[in-house]
């Protein structure tokens, strides 16, 4: 299925991440309600002043952030049209480009990180590409925080795999030229079962401060903390971007598959320590959950954010030779049959980043047959039992969910068995991670293999709920296992009636709405002083559109957290209709760029901090 079928398109390069972190403090923001916590001694001035003074003694590492995301030196590293990995086609050594928004559904969590974007282009106009038009951001999946121990600075240690796709029906581009891997890719796309294009990533060493050497509470991260406190002291926007790289691939989105995860085969994580190192639990470093998919001579891992680095460079860490076995669903310790097998050359740095962690192997058609029906095992050389297949996966079509207060949604969760939809009569059950009682629905599939669970916003809160299919899990689940669990966040606004029934004065405005974002986001000050009554008033049509519900998926939406309550958009666009009655309806509407790609346009906003336009 996907991007484990040919023909596929390999990327690689990497991507900066440039949140403001300042909101991830319960001492500064109140998630439930949000809203900014300001010491009762002051707003704006000092809340901007402890802001920068976290830097040093909390770990607020980007107070001045943008949220902007965006790839830089990525490039089509190569193709695979059935043959194995490809770089002599005339699409390899093209640009891809990506911007986006980094925003978490949970502020204070770290499983609902998201990108807001516009469009995702491979190549350039005119020559050979693929350009594809957002229908929905990309949520970060399967994060694995037992990737690369040695790089133990923040979330370092860390990687992550995004995925979302692009219809044809939707805008999507293949201008193929005389790249093979293009023209195979257009013809596979006219299939009635392919739908578009999966775009699938993982990111993976993450540096900061521009220094690949830091770890936590060491002396040199002491050090780059108060440099960078001085130049936020010294005045001036001041952001600190991390960085990290990137591996990924382009391939087929076909009818029924997931589009913000794979719906391949599920190798899960056993957490068991790898010989010689240190367990996961004291930080060492652990193999990582990976999909397959089988053909009719061959299977196609998909290793991407599965085998841990052994130091920073990142070189892999050597597990020998690896197999993957066949077993009895009723007695996993009996091998049906064995697969395949891939020595270190074949997953180690070098192959890594050729195949972006994807892996095809010969196999037996005879043990095809026997894998359609048996579970799948990754197993060391030794007998170690590293990956676990869970035949049977609950995957939710939305894994981040905004809410309103007193608004109620249908969520729905498709259920697929070793890769396929799954039949009706399923057990799923919904249950909030870390609850107290063992609060849980159940519900079973459809004849599609859909379960439709109704949330509702009645109270003003963030949940993160775990989805158990077929599960005898004890409730209530403590801690989410990001490696073993499918869940989805939910974040409800609260509706702030009272906000939306002041008066639409500039006092109450700036107080209630405004003076959130102009205290947690310094960086607004070079696009936007919201604390001028004059510049805001000039530039209401702008402000007016940036705000609008209806862009909220945009890159462009403000503000870029997504938690504008009701009540608050309620007075602000009540304010902005008095100081501007001109408003015109056609500032609605998407906020999206043109075919061309994202080409943001800040021309007019951006002169609104220099005075008169």
């Amino acid at each position: 299925m996907s991007v484990l079928e040919t023909p596929r398109i390999l990327f690689r390069g990497e991507i900066s991440w440039d949140p403001v972190t300042t909101n991830n403090y319960s001492t500064n923001y109140d998630e439930d309600d949000c809203t900014t916590i300001f010491a009762s001694y002051a707003r704006v001035a000092k809340f901007r002043r402890s802001a920068i003074n976290q830097v040093n003694t909390d770990g607020n590492w980007n107070p001045h952030g943008t949220h902007r995301s965006k790839f830089f030196d990525t490039y089509i590293s190569g193709v695979d049209t059935g043959a194995g990995v490809v770089t002599s086609d005339t699409f390899c050594g093209a640009p891809v480009d990506f911007s986006g928004m980094l925003v978490d559904c949970e502020p204070y969590g770290s499983t609902s990180s998201q990108l807001f974007f516009d469009a995702m282009s491979f190549g350039i106009p005119g020559g050979c590409r693929i350009f594809g038009r957002r229908v929905q951001r990309f949520h970060d999946r399967y994060i694995n925080f037992s990737r690369n121990p040695a790089n133990n600075m923040i979330a370092g240690v860390a990687s992550v795999m995004w995925q979302n796709c692009f219809p044809k029906d939707a805008g999507l581009v293949i201008d193929a030229h005389d790249s093979l891997a293009l023209q195979a890719l257009g013809r596979a796309i006219r299939d009635t079962d392919v739908l578009g294009v999966t775009v699938r990533w993982n990111s993976y060493r993450t540096v900061y401060f521009d220094d690949p050497t830091l770890s936590n509470g060491s002396q040199s991260t002491q050090l780059r903390s108060a440099e960078l406190v001085a130049k936020l002291i010294g005045g001036g926007w001041q952001p600190n971007p991390a960085r990290s790289l990137l591996v990924g691939v382009v391939g087929l989105w076909r009818r029924g598959e997931p589009i913000f995860e794979a719906g391949d085969r599920a190798l899960l994580a056993t957490g068991i320590a790898i010989p010689g190192q240190s367990t996961p639990r004291q930080g060492g470093p652990a193999v990582a959950s990976a999909h397959a998919r089988l053909s009719s001579n061959a299977i196609t891992l998909d290793l991407s954010n599965c085998i841990p680095e052994v130091d920073r460079v990142p070189n892999k860490i050597d597990l020998q030779t690896l197999s993957v076995v066949a077993v009895d669903p009723n007695d996993k310790q009996k091998v049906l049959a064995n697969l395949a097998s891939l020595n270190f050359s074949q997953y180690d740095r070098a192959a890594y980043e050729s195949g972006s962690g994807i892996v095809t192997l010969p196999v037996n058609p005879a043990d095809v047959t026997i894998a359609a029906t048996a579970n799948l095992q990754l197993r060391g050389s030794d007998g170690m039992l590293y990956l676990d297949e869970a035949p049977i996966r609950a995957i939710p079509s939305q894994p981040n969910i905004y809410l309103d207060q007193g608004e109620n949604v249908q969520s729905e969760v498709r259920v697929y068995d070793r890769g396929q939809p799954a039949a009706a009569g399923i057990e799923v059950t919904i249950t909030p991670v870390g609850a107290s009682s063992p609060v849980a629905n159940c519900l079973s599939t459809d004849a599609n293999g859909v379960v439709n669970f109704s949330l509702s916003g009645s109270t003003a809160s963030v949940t993160v709920y775990a989805l158990l299919p077929q599960s005898h899990m004890p409730l209530p689940v403590v801690q989410l296992d990001t490696q073993v669990m499918t869940f989805m966040t939910v974040r409800v606004l609260p509706a702030n009636t009272s906000i939306s029934e002041l008066p639409p004065t500039w006092q109450n405005v700036h107080q209630n709405v405004l003076s959130n974002w102009e205290a947690m986001a310094p960086c607004m000050d070079n696009w936007l002083k919201l604390d001028d009554e004059a510049q805001v008033a000039r530039f209401a049509p702008m402000i007016r559109k940036l705000t609008d519900r209806n862009n909220f998926e945009s890159y462009r939406y403000m503000p870029v957290v997504r938690d504008m309550t009701l009540g608050q958009r309620t007075l602000l666009m009540n304010y902005l209709e008095i100081v501007n009655p001109t408003l015109l309806t056609s500032v609605t509407g998407d906020a999206s760029p043109s075919d061309q790609g994202d080409v943001p346009d800040f021309a007019k906003l951006s002169r609104a901090m220099r005075g008169n336009p």
